[in-house]
This record gives C-alpha cells, sequence and structure tokens, in this order.
C-alpha cells in the first residue's frame, strides 16, 4: 500500500535510511566498495530516490572522486549481508513523499519506530 508524508515527517526516516547504509559502509571500507546510500533521479518534476540499491568503489581520478558503478548485487560473497532494506522507489513532490509501506515495517525492525 502506498503512504504519502509531508516533508517534515518523512526526514526522520529518511535520516534512518541513510544511517542504516553508512553504518554497513564503515565496517566494509577495507574492501574498497560501498552501497551508495541514496540515489536520485529527476523526471518529469519529481524527484525518485532510491536507499541502498546500488553498489560502488570509489577512485580517486585528478585528486576528485569518482564512483564506479557495480551493479545491484553483492560485489564480493566475503562481504556482510547488507541491511535488508525494502527494494522501493520513494517519489518527492513538491511537499510530500510516496513511497510503499513496506518501509515502515522494515524500519520497525531496526529502530523501533
Amino acid at each position: 500500500m502506498q503512504v504519502r508524508m509531508l516533508e517534515k515527517e518523512f526526514d526522520g526516516i529518511l535520516s534512518s535510511l541513510k544511517s542504516l547504509v553508512y553504518e554497513y559502509n564503515s565496517k566494509i571500507k577495507q574492501y574498497n566498495v560501498y552501497l551508495k546510500p541514496f540515489h536520485v533521479v529527476y523526471k518529469n518534476g519529481k524527484k525518485y530516490i532510491y536507499i541502498g540499491k546500488y553498489w560502488y568503489k570509489l577512485e580517486k581520478f585528478n585528486g576528485k572522486l569518482k564512483w564506479i558503478y557495480l551493479g545491484k548485487t553483492k560485489p564480493m560473497e566475503q562481504l556482510p549481508d547488507p541491511p535488508q532494506l525494502p527494494e522501493i522507489t520513494i517519489v518527492k513532490d513538491e511537499t510530500s513523499y510516496t513511497f510503499d509501506d513496506s518501509l515502515l515495517n522494515q524500519l520497525d525492525r531496526y529502530r523501533g519506530f
């Protein structure tokens, strides 16, 4: 079921989601690969947000960091399993976010929302 929340309400949820990915990335930094915390696509006046969906490797080119895309699946078998976030799209319009309620159910397991 789709849920709509105002921006102020959803900011805390979005921060919690990002935190889960940041914590995971800090555990795997020795492998030099990362689960991208969030990916944003702009289309038709809306903002589509994907959390923890894509794997990347960071490399330095000419003093700048560059994200090298590795795919949607865990790139190395020896990596610990990432947080079990539902593969959903979060849609932001002018004043609110729309997303599947499975996201809230999954966060309940991690944070006790």
